[in-house]
């Protein structure tokens, strides 16, 4: 049998104080954990999250966000307790995040070819969206600066 999966944008990623390296597993849909000691790695655990995770982020050394495209959502991880905190709803077929200086996520949604803006200091409110004149926006980037 073969698995038809969504294509990864920004499948693995470490915290910033490089302890912890954190991958989609996009097959069964979840977040997979390894604690960085060296040159050594070992694993933590799995995290569910939603449909074909594409995309994680690492936001602080105790919270990823990880993009589900098919599930239209970015699922907040808490690698203390290991668990999914919040989903938030995306447009359709997000495919990757990323954290602005300003305290703002901006999360590409191909389908829809729209960047949502999460304000990372109110995620009650909805996101803004910043329509994108092209066809099926996927990885972004943020400007130092």
């Amino acid at each position: 049998m073969i698995n038809f999966e969504t294509p990864h944008v920004h499948p693995i990623d470490l915290t910033p104080n490089g302890n912890t390296l954190v991958a989609v597993n996009t097959a069964a849909h979840k977040l997979e954990v390894w604690r960085v000691d060296g040159s050594s790695i070992a694993t933590i655990g799995s995290i569910p999250v939603g449909l074909d995770p594409v995309s994680v982020r690492a936001r602080s050394n105790t919270e990823v966000w990880v993009v589900n495209q098919i599930s239209d959502s970015v699922s907040i991880v808490d690698l203390q307790q290991m668990t999914v905190i919040r989903t938030l709803a995306t447009d359709n077929e997000p495919a990757d995040v990323v954290f602005s200086g300003n305290g703002r996520a901006f999360v590409s949604a191909s389908e829809a070819n729209t960047i949502n803006v999460f304000n990372l200091s109110n995620l009650e409110a909805a996101p803004a969206r910043v329509s994108i004149d092209g066809e099926d926006p996927r990885a972004v980037a943020v400007a130092a600066g």
